[in-house]
């Protein structure tokens, strides 16, 4: 993924604007690619350092943001490993450990010759054992495959762009239009995954989100810029998406508003895993025997007016009565409280709300005459605590 310093972009009257790549632009960023990937096949086999080495020697006049954002997206692109013949930590550490005696006792330090005696040992050359001395380092993994075409990497530069801006966003506003219900859904569970905090609203045929953005939470971006960023092609995998970002942008952090559009030709498929604390408790209730058929849910919950819920799953009793998960996790404080305003206005369905402990919330805050659980756990979900909280929303006493 492209970072913010390789975004091609001006500053207009309060906004940040791509710049509008010309045919001049698109060659140059075309010529760069094939020669960087020429460089790079052409140091298979050898350390990382020597080929970021050859990458920084090329002698060509593009862009400085060109040049710098496809070598990190081709260095992303390429395969490295590191197989030294013996732990490096412990070669120097033994290393050393000689030196510092041989220093004690002699006043000086023959490292060639401490080098040489250690290669031995370790049946190995001394040329190999320098070599794997320090082979730990990043620089010194080898480089084993580049499968990288030229013209896939020019097009991840030039639509990477949209995404590199967003890891500076403070507010996210998309209006996404879907054909299908299970195209919507599928967009949800996509955002959840990538745990991403954000809001639902139903307008006409579109759906208005609001997401939280990395610059708005006390520690910016390390994880969840990424993620929001990663998030966009699920957004682009809409039939239409209308996006308006508030993002810092330079050194000195500029509120500017970003707009992207998006049409979508021909339907690109969306991510549908759970993660994994979800999937851990899909399968802890599949596999016991708490009385509820266990599934994935495809349910999109909206109460006008007031938001949509997004149930991670769906438990069925032998009545046929349904009772849905939505596991919060980690998110915030504001999105439980978000999940509380639903059910106390009148949330249909019955739901179990999840969410963890460090998110300092009361399961009390939650009243109990509405349809709706509150599930406060510490560490990891309780499969039998959830599925009594379900049964008590069915009104079941529980037998366990």
């Amino acid at each position: 993924m492209l970072l913010a310093e390789h975004v091609l972009a001006q500053r207009r009257d309060g906004r940040l604007v791509l710049r509008a790549l010309k045919a001049s632009d698109r060659a140059e960023i075309d010529a760069v690619a094939a020669e960087l990937v020429a460089i790079a096949k052409s140091h298979l086999g050898a350390p990382r350092g020597e080929l970021e080495a050859a990458l920084a020697a090329t002698d060509n006049e593009t862009s400085p943001k060109i040049k710098a954002g496809l070598t990190k997206l081709l260095l992303d692109g390429c395969v490295f490993e590191a197989e030294p013949p013996a732990p490096p930590d412990e070669l120097r550490a033994e290393l050393f450990s000689r030196a510092a005696r041989e220093r004690r006792e002699h006043g000086r330090v023959e490292r060639d010759a401490l080098v040489a005696a250690l290669a031995e040992e370790k049946r190995l050359s001394p040329a190999e054992l320098e070599r794997a001395l320090y082979a730990d380092l990043k620089s010194a993994q080898t480089l084993v495959a580049a499968d990288v075409a030229p013209n896939a990497l020019a097009e991840t530069f030039v639509h990477g762009q949209a995404q590199a801006v967003l890891l500076r966003a403070e507010r996210v506003v998309a209006r996404v239009t879907c054909r299908s219900p299970g195209a919507m859904r599928a967009l949800f569970r996509a955002l959840k995954f990538h745990r991403l905090l954000f809001t639902a609203l139903r307008d006409g045929d579109a759906h208005v989100l609001s997401i939280d953005g990395p610059m708005s939470l006390f520690e910016s971006g390390t994880k969840y810029g990424p993620r929001l960023a990663m998030a966009l092609p699920a957004l682009e995998a809409c039939d239409r998406l209308e996006l308006e970002a508030i993002v810092r942008w330079g050194k000195e952090r500029t509120r500017l508003v970003f707009r992207h559009e998006h049409r979508l030709d021909a339907r690109a498929d969306l991510a549908s895993e759970l993660p994994d604390e979800v999937e851990a408790l899909r399968a802890a209730l599949a596999s016991g025997d708490y009385g509820f058929e266990v599934k994935t849910s495809d349910a999109l919950l909206t109460l006008p007016g007031v938001g949509t819920c997004v149930p991670d799953l769906e438990l069925r009793d032998a009545e046929g009565r349904v009772v849905y998960v939505e596991v919060l996790g980690f998110w915030s404080r504001e999105a439980v409280w978000r999940r509380i305003e639903l059910a106390e206005k009148g949330l249909a369905e019955r739901i179990v709300f999840c969410a963890s402990s460090r998110l300092r919330v009361s399961e009390e805050a939650l009243p109990e005459n509405v349809g709706a659980s509150l599930y406060v756990y510490k560490g990891t979900l309780s499969a039998r605590t959830v599925a009594q909280r379900a049964r008590e929303l069915l009104g079941v006493a529980s037998a366990r």
